[in-house]
């Protein structure tokens, strides 16, 4: 049986950085590494007085065009653990 204290707790955070269409820019390699590093740098300034308990941090940059991007939020059906209670905060 998995305890709390030995299960695998990650917060991720994600940030898009979108450029405006029509923009005439040619963003060159070295200045999308430099902003990543800028702004990793950023967060790991601050990672241990807003999040203390971490021991690490993964970043993962992706560079794209983004022709089709869509997201779809889609309520699911209310069931036992899903749907607040008297019980709410209780460990599962």
């Amino acid at each position: 049986m998995t305890t709390y204290i030995k299960a695998p707790r990650v917060l991720r955070l994600t940030f898009e950085f979108h450029i405006p269409q029509g923009m005439g820019v040619n963003i060159r390699n070295t200045k999308r590494f430099e902003a990543v590093n800028v702004i990793t740098a950023a967060v790991q300034a601050v990672v241990g007085r807003a999040f203390p308990w971490a021991d690490r941090m993964r970043v993962r940059h992706e560079w794209m065009y983004a022709w089709w991007d869509e997201t779809a939020e889609v309520e699911l059906p209310p069931t036992p653990v899903n749907t607040r209670s008297d019980h709410a905060g209780e460990p599962c």
